[in-house]
């Protein structure tokens, strides 16, 4: 009897409780984060999409991302506490592509724009060694050939199976083989150390012939 009297006594006191507290909303979670827009231009296959994730991830503050390569773009969730727009911007644009943070109308905020860096052409060209595109990642490293100066290298075009080249858009040498990745332009024939890259120059050709000094 007594802990049935004492129960009953409880229910007021806890409907006053109940009806008279406050109500809090519940704080946002603290890994919500905000969002950015980044614009990045330069994207052209799932090589690059994937070079940009991959630099997203390596980003500090950086919790959530998706890369379009339709619209060259890639939307970006935040630590504000870490990291801010234009500073993910830069981490992007390490990668060579050009990243810009876009503003609320969807144009570009000049002031957080960071220019791809490009490659360093020396008269006019690059070494036959140096890459094209740093940010190309679809010639793995070392996978494909030897990387630097080479004596027993030679400069394309016109080689011959069994010579040993540089690949005109990894930079790597390798040795011709009759089943070697090539490109026939004007009557001439550039060889590739794999088909990525063989992929690459069909889709950059005057590039690449401009930064290897090719006139073809």
């Amino acid at each position: 009897m007594k802990h049935r009297i004492a129960l009953g006594s409880l229910i007021p006191a806890l409907l006053v409780l109940l009806t008279g507290a406050s109500i809090v909303p519940a704080a946002p979670s603290a890994t919500a984060g905000e969002k950015t827009t980044l614009a990045i231009k330069g994207m052209t296959c799932g090589g690059c999409v994937a070079a940009v994730k991959l630099q997203l991830k390596r980003t500090v503050g950086v919790t959530a991302y998706e890369v379009s390569l339709e619209r060259g773009e890639a939307d970006v969730t935040y630590d504000p506490a870490r990291t801010d727009p234009k500073k993910i911007a830069e981490s992007v644009s390490e990668t060579g592509f050009a990243a810009s943070v876009k503003g609320a109308d969807g144009s570009r905020k000049g002031a957080s724009t960071v220019k791809t860096p490009e490659p360093m052409v020396k008269s006019g060209r690059l070494d036959p060694w140096e890459p094209v595109d740093a940010a190309f990642k679809g010639c793995s490293e070392s996978a494909c050939g030897v990387r630097g100066p080479i004596a027993q290298a030679v400069v394309q075009t016109d080689a011959q199976p069994g010579q040993y080249v540089y690949c005109p858009v990894s930079g790597a040498v390798f040795q011709i083989k009759n089943s070697s990745m090539r490109a026939d332009v004007h009557g001439k024939t550039l060889y590739f150390c794999c088909a990525n890259c063989a992929r690459y120059f069909a889709q950059n050709r005057d590039r690449v012939l401009a930064l290897r000094g090719l006139s073809l």
